[in-house]
């Protein structure tokens, strides 16, 4: 670990102990909601995760904010163990949003090239994604289709469809009194996944399609089992969820400020360099026993860098209109948390600049809408049923003022 990272730590903590005396009000807990994506296709999206990730098809599952006239969808996976439930809701607004239908085709056109067996290497844009229990995972209808996926070490990555996001499948050690320690280096393909092999086809198209990734910087594996053991792996089926970002150190600081996250171990150095990825991580929602957290990676400067810093600059465009009372297509990509009251988070925003929507959802509950600032593409959702110190206007006031905007 470097000496510059052990700084960042040392630095992060003492702004938790300056926010814990500035501020009046406690923030209250954050619990997992739900999982709201921008889609290209919100129908083939839902139809991906039912045929590849063992997924019921549903509506709206957690009631999150959309838009009349808007194309929606969702798709629920369930859990294992008694947390992670993924809640998936897939939106597009009435109106083509061009920029982001690009954004998802260049997602999942350099992810899966640079992925390919012919390439085996990594794109920027596999560091846009959600981290789930590999147990969903269909291996025999992924083998039947010719789907796209890589397996290294114990995770399974691919692309969600008619998205800019990715998954990173971990296989997960649920019954621990039977199971021993598994190496993530094992040669038997077998001890590296949780999910199943049904057949010789599918087996061969596993091993066809894992291969080692090079990470040169994460510390070693030993390490890192070290940490989970002592502080408790979180093994349920939705975990986490991480973002390529244009400034990690930025991200980090805005979670602990307006969220409240705390810092979590991270096994990437800190700050990138030529050579290195840089990340950071936070613990920001409790989820059993455990915390849900959100991870930021950050490349060192180049063209990849570039286009994730052009990813965040569009959403920062997109996120000026909250203060309007519109929301624009791109905040459908958020992850939504439970709270027990919205105010805080509101004192919190104000106090430092941030754009923010306040609505009604279908259901009479409140939510709160806004992104990191400096880190756009990063969007947050709170849902409560308590909300007094803002506003909140239902989908249809949002909607005609979208719509004044554009005309405007």
């Amino acid at each position: 670990q470097s000496e510059a990272t052990d700084c960042l730590q040392g630095e992060f903590s003492l702004l938790q102990k300056q926010i814990a005396l500035q501020t009046d009000e406690e923030l209250p807990v954050l619990t997992l909601l739900g999982r709201s994506f921008y889609s290209k296709d919100p129908s083939a999206s839902a139809r991906f995760m039912q045929r590849y990730f063992s997924g019921e098809l549903v509506e709206n599952p957690s009631d999150m904010v959309v838009l009349p006239g808007a194309r929606a969808a969702g798709a629920f996976l369930k859990s294992k163990t008694e947390a992670g439930d993924y809640m998936m809701l897939f939106a597009r607004g009435e109106e083509t949003d061009i920029q982001m239908d690009k954004y998802v085709e260049t997602c999942e056109h350099q992810f899966n090239d640079m992925t390919s067996p012919s390439k085996k290497d990594w794109s920027h844009w596999g560091d846009l994604h959600d981290g789930l229990a590999d147990y969903v995972f269909n291996l025999e209808n992924a083998a039947k289709d010719g789907m796209k996926f890589f397996h290294h070490g114990t995770v399974t990555r691919s692309i969600l469809e008619g998205t800019a996001l990715t998954f990173e499948l971990k296989m997960a050690i649920l019954d621990k009194s039977s199971t021993g320690e598994i190496e993530a280096s094992g040669t038997a393909i077998d001890t590296t996944i949780g999910f199943e092999i049904g057949s010789p086809e599918g087996r061969a198209y596993l091993l066809n399609h894992t291969w080692d990734l090079d990470e040169p910087c994460r510390v070693s594996m030993e390490e890192e089992m070290a940490h989970a053991k002592e502080e408790g792996a979180n093994d349920h089926l939705w975990w986490k969820s991480t973002f390529a970002v244009a400034d990690a150190f930025t991200a980090k600081k805005f979670s602990m400020d307006v969220l409240g996250s705390t810092h979590e171990y991270c096994p990437f150095p800190y700050p990138p360099n030529a050579t290195c990825t840089g990340a950071l991580w936070v613990n920001t929602a409790e989820e059993g026993d455990v915390h849900f957290q959100l991870h930021f990676v950050e490349f060192n400067a180049g063209s990849e860098h570039d286009t994730i810093v052009a990813f965040h600059e569009y959403h920062a465009e997109q996120a000026k209109a909250l203060n309007q009372g519109c929301m624009m297509s791109s905040m459908y990509n958020n992850v939504a948390f439970n709270v027990a009251a919205l105010d805080p988070f509101v004192d919190r925003l104000r106090k430092t600049g941030t754009p923010f929507l306040a609505m009604k959802t279908s259901n009479g509950r409140y939510a709160l809408l806004f992104a990191f600032t400096g880190n756009e593409g990063i969007v947050i959702q709170l849902q409560s049923d308590v909300l007094t110190k803002a506003d909140a206007a239902d989908a249809e006031t949002v909607s005609q003022a979208c719509a004044a905007m554009v005309q405007h």
